[in-house]
C-alpha cells in the first residue's frame, strides 16, 4: 500500500508560483482524462505548485475556473469546465487548503484564448484557470 505524502512544504530558497490580486493564472500542464473530470497523474506535480502558493499566501482567495473546447454540445461543455474546476478544489481541500479559500466556476467554450479550428488551439482552450481574488 502506498504511504500517505507529507503535506508539501516550501524548501528555503524555492519560490513558489505567484499569486497576486486581479491575476489570472492559466494551470498550463493539470489536465484531465478525456471528457471526463478526472486530473491525470501527470497534473501532480502542477497542483502541488499551486498547492506551495496557497500554503505561502494563506490570506489568498481563488476562483478556479474550468474551460472546455468547442467539441461537444453547449450543456455538456457547461457541466463538464465546472466538475474540472470542482476536481482541482477538491484536491487542494484534501491537501489541507480551506473551501472557504476557494470558489469554483465553469466557462464551457464561452472564453477561448485560441481557435477551435486546430489540435493546439483546441489543447489551449481546454484549461483550469486561477484567478486571485484578494
Amino acid at each position: 500500500p502506498a504511504m500517505p505524502q507529507p503535506s508539501p512544504r516550501l524548501s528555503p530558497g524555492e519560490s513558489p508560483l505567484l499569486l497576486e490580486k486581479g491575476k489570472s493564472l492559466i494551470l498550463k500542464g493539470v489536465n484531465f482524462e478525456m471528457n471526463r473530470a478526472a486530473l491525470t497523474s501527470d497534473s501532480e506535480p502542477f497542483l502541488t505548485a499551486v498547492l506551495r502558493a496557497l500554503l505561502a499566501s494563506p490570506d489568498i482567495e481563488v476562483l478556479i475556473v474550468g474551460h472546455t473546447d468547442l467539441a461537444g454540445s453547449r450543456d455538456f461543455n457547461q457541466s463538464l469546465s465546472f466538475h474540472r474546476a470542482q476536481a482541482v478544489f477538491t484536491w487542494l481541500v484534501k491537501r489541507g487548503i480551506s473551501a472557504k479559500r476557494l470558489m469554483v466556476a465553469g466557462k464551457g467554450a464561452d472564453q477561448p484564448i485560441a481557435d477551435n479550428v486546430t489540435v493546439q488551439g483546441r489543447t489551449a482552450n481546454r484549461r483550469i484557470e486561477l484567478r486571485v481574488l484578494k
